[in-house]
């Protein structure tokens, strides 16, 4: 773009231009957003002539002269090969989508470079509707599985609450709900991992996976786990890994939907490992109590008493 269009656009964003052409440009820059022209298709796209033939009507000085016929012309060619720039840069009219997978449900959704996402309960992502030419850079929160699709020169990058997940195509968990443990966890290929706090980073790839250590503030490397594991809840199972349960209770909550309230102390011994699968959450406690000092009661269609067991001697 040369100079002169930046200078003359410069001082259309700081609010020096007429009442008169700041309203015309606006006006006719949501119809171009509208129908989709580009700055490439402003000379030769006939909608495109169209809004420069109003433009000019608009700002009143058709066919006065030749010169300020011209002018007008080249005015209005100006501001509107500057407002694709404007779309990105000053008006951050770039859209962004959001979609979201309550408790008790999950998603698939596919972004616009093509990469797939799963979300599971509980979770939400934000992304553009147009990815930028430099990087693809989506936010999260919750737990969501990706296939990225796989493009050199533009790095897709993730933001969550603890992390940057950096990759330029691979498949990954990555898990950062509110209450939890945040993770990121590579079922193939090679991801960075980037603590937003030291800024200190971790390269894992295929059955590695790395968490953030609230106690020391720190990222804690795994390089001998089972990727399938900690993707047992896109294929509708659940898994557990000496988890406390308190979290295996939030899981709970978020996968089914239901309330479930700790009756008791909370015995820091009763941790849960395992694999569960089932429709029905009483047939996962049934499956829980069965190998766990836990009992539970049910007291309401979606509300269910939770009684843990003192710790053994």
């Amino acid at each position: 773009m040369g100079k002169q269009y930046k200078h003359l656009f410069k001082r259309y964003s700081e609010g020096k231009s007429s009442e008169k052409e700041t309203r015309a440009v606006n006006t006719y820059f949501t119809k171009m957003q509208d129908h989709g022209i580009k700055e490439s298709k402003i000379d030769t796209d006939v909608l495109g002539q169209r809004i420069l033939l109003k433009i000019e009507q608009r700002l009143g000085r058709e066919k006065k002269t030749d010169f300020y016929r011209i002018a007008a012309s080249a005015a209005a060619v100006i501001l509107l090969g500057t407002l694709w720039f404007s779309f990105n840069s000053i008006f951050n009219t770039n859209h962004y989508i959001t979609v979201a997978a309550k408790f008790g449900e999950q998603k698939r959704m596919m972004l616009p470079d093509s990469s797939v996402v799963y979300l599971n309960s509980g979770s939400s992502i934000v992304y553009p509707e147009h990815f930028g030419e430099d990087s693809r850079a989506i936010s999260l929160k919750g737990e969501a599985y990706f296939e990225v699709v796989h493009k050199e020169k533009h790095p897709f990058i993730i933001s969550s609450n603890h992390f940057k997940t950096q990759v330029l195509g691979t498949r990954f968990i990555v898990t950062n709900y509110e209450k939890g443990i945040p993770s990121v966890t590579v079922v193939s290929g090679k991801v960075q991992v980037t603590d937003l706090h030291s800024s200190n980073s971790e390269i894992i790839t295929k059955n590695q996976r790395v968490i953030y250590d609230d106690k020391t503030s720190s990222l804690v490397r795994s390089n001998t786990i089972e990727s399938s594991d900690y993707l047992a809840w896109k294929n509708g199972r659940i898994f557990f890994d000496h988890a406390d349960i308190y979290q295996v209770l939030l899981t709970l909550q978020r996968k089914y939907n239901v309330v479930l309230k700790l009756d008791s102390p909370l015995y820091q011994c009763n941790t849960i490992s395992g694999n569960f699968s089932g429709d029905n959450i009483e047939k996962i406690l049934s499956a829980i109590r069965f190998i766990n000092d836990m009992d539970y009661t049910k007291i309401k269609k979606d509300t269910i008493n939770i009684r843990l067991k003192p710790c053994k001697n």
